[in-house]
């Protein structure tokens, strides 16, 4: 945390608890800095020297292969499930509930930490629809299988994570990670924007004709 919260904005930075589908768990940090290679180095490399990782992959790469990297976990036919919040800090207390409740992860689960803030806090609140600018971290459970009598042992461990990491959220949820949670999340996304997102459809779309999406619906 101490690592990321002084990263300049050429940095970015996830984490993540891993399960693999032997059972083993796993820590993984991914980073990406987009600027001078020298510099890019001279930056991560307090990283590069922390602990002892089982793999390091970190190297110059081209943007279209970091864009795709995650492709690989999340191929066609397979069945997934997560739930997203964000977060300002990562306390002690979310650290101890976190690891305690990913114990019970089933194979293939991943609990992701993504960092945010930054640039993203530095423009208004009411500049853009985006309304969750004070977060520093998007955390979310991923849950990944493939029978379909499994589901429930699956989405249940993704919920049960989401609800024991709750009381450290901001409240807020990024637009893109929603399901369908129902309106009372929508406005967990666009905030005190949300009224005025509200008019805007009353206006250009008072039937609500786009509404396949996180829907805003037309101000009454």
């Amino acid at each position: 945390m101490r690592f990321s919260s002084g990263a300049p904005d050429e940095l970015s930075l996830d984490a993540a608890l891993v399960t693999a589908p032997s059972g083993e768990r796993f820590v993984s940090i991914s980073a990406c800095y987009i600027g001078p290679l020298d510099e890019g180095q001279q930056i991560i490399q307090p990283l590069r020297e922390y602990g002892t990782p089982v793999e390091r992959r970190i190297a110059p790469v081209p943007y279209l292969q970091i864009q795709s990297a995650g492709d690989s976990l999340f191929p066609r036919g397979r069945r997934y499930y997560w739930k997203a919040q964000f977060m300002r800090e990562i306390t002690d207390q979310a650290i101890d509930t976190m690891l305690a409740t990913y114990m019970t992860a089933p194979s293939e689960s991943l609990l992701v930490l993504q960092q945010v803030g930054g640039a993203i806090s530095r423009v208004p609140m009411d500049g853009t629809p985006y309304a969750n600018r004070d977060a520093l971290y998007d955390c979310f459970p991923i849950s990944i299988w493939d029978n379909p009598s499994d589901d429930e042992t699956h989405i249940r461990w993704a919920r049960d994570l989401w609800d024991a990491m709750r009381p450290f959220s901001t409240g807020g949820v990024y637009a893109n990670n929603l399901g369908e949670e129902g309106t009372d999340r929508v406005l967990a996304a666009y905030g005190e924007n949300y009224p005025r997102l509200a008019a805007l459809k009353n206006k250009y779309d008072p039937t609500n004709f786009f509404r396949l999406n996180q829907n805003i619906k037309p101000a009454a």
